[in-house]
């Protein structure tokens, strides 16, 4: 039932690796204590603890590998990641959650005669949940996120790059974790790319070298934001391949809804947030994160007690036009979306008159 840590301690017995023994011992004493065997989960902790394991798996984890130019690490680790509710549409949440039950359950598949690997490839839109997937999966699988820091990892001498690649699959083979390469496309470019130098063939042949090595037995996830500049191989070393597209309406609605309550929304009507959420459309979540937040901040130092549609939108077209727009025009906008005109002088404390001639000077520019 425990195959995979019985052979991983077994194997780093062998290569007399006390810190992965250690590892995986305790990895064994966990799935042994939710299996009900407290007796035997304890007494593996206590030789654990006897043998100083403990101290040691502590020791090597914070251990980070280094890029030898610059000395900087290529690496960093979330011992206990966690996200807040995440809001998906339900096939993304399905596939996720399809992913994480396959790992739970790699010794049945094992008894069986399954053969997978345990690859995960993310893409889609920046700001649409990659990071927050893979640290879902890592809090659902209780395990480390150990995430490449392209930053480092990417050295300026030849060769180094394919070193510290090696490197990092290296450092995540030595404990169980997930291994996280965010921005993948960074060493996974396409290799028949005009503008790239021969250094690229070497880069993307060892991670592939790598990826075979290390999906035997560990988890590893990649995410890009440009899916159509990976390498054609690269696709084929992923045995899940999940989009995650910008919200639609039902996501948007429900992200909204986690934000606090600073001030009464009853005054807005069903109509009126059907067109916030179509305001919305095609942004990303870190986008909508920001248009709502600077709402709610601008609310609460305004004092407001209720928030109105105009609160929204007014956030939502500053956003559209980064900043650089005249009050005629977003006057404009809060009208051409329904937004009525004693509504618009109450946001901006002006007359309905007031909003009427700006309303006039917008038709006429």
């Amino acid at each position: 039932m425990f195959y995979t840590e019985i052979t991983k301690i077994i194997e780093a017995g062998l290569r007399k690796d006390p810190t992965k023994v250690a590892s995986y011992s305790r990895l064994l004493a966990k799935k042994m204590s939710v299996d009900g065997d407290e007796r035997a989960s304890s007494r593996i902790l206590s030789v654990i603890e006897k043998a100083g394991g403990s101290q040691a798996s502590v020791d090597t984890l914070t251990v980070l590998p280094v890029d030898q130019e610059s000395r900087l690490d290529i690496a960093e680790i979330d011992y206990a990641p966690s996200i807040d509710n995440m809001i998906l549409n339900k096939s993304v949440q399905d596939s996720l959650d399809d992913f994480r039950d396959t790992i739970q359950n790699k010794e049945k598949m094992m008894s069986v005669g399954l053969d997978f690997r345990m690859t995960l490839l993310l893409y889609g839109p920046p700001g649409c949940g990659k990071t927050s997937a893979a640290k879902y999966l890592a809090s659902e699988l209780n395990l480390p996120l150990v995430t490449a820091r392209f930053d480092t990892l990417i050295s300026s001498l030849l060769g180094n790059t394919a070193k510290n690649i090696h490197r990092i699959f290296e450092f995540a083979k030595k404990q169980p974790c997930i291994l996280f390469l965010d921005e993948f496309d960074a060493i996974a470019k396409a290799r028949d790319d005009a503008h790239e130098l021969g250094e690229l063939k070497r880069v993307v042949n060892s991670l592939l070298q790598n990826i075979d090595d290390f999906s035997q037995e560990g988890i590893l996830i990649a995410a890009t934001n440009h899916a159509n500049m990976l390498d054609s191989a690269v696709w084929r070393r992923f045995q899940t391949i999940i989009e995650l597209p910008a919200p639609g309406s039902d996501e948007i609605r429900r992200f909204i809804n986690q934000f606090p309550k600073v001030a009464n929304e009853g005054s807005i009507t069903e109509s009126q947030w059907k067109t916030i959420i179509n305001a919305m459309t095609g942004l990303s979540y870190s986008d909508i994160k920001d248009i709502v937040q600077n709402m709610l901040k601008k609310a609460v130092l305004k004092n407001k007690t209720d928030i109105e549609c105009a609160d929204y939108l007014v956030e939502i077209f500053i956003f559209n036009n980064h900043g650089n727009y005249g009050q005629d025009e977003i006057i404009q906008y809060l009208y051409e979306n329904g937004v009525a005109q004693k509504q618009i002088g109450r946001y901006f404390s002006i007359s309905e008159r007031q909003v009427r001639n700006h309303l006039g000077k917008g038709a006429n520019s």
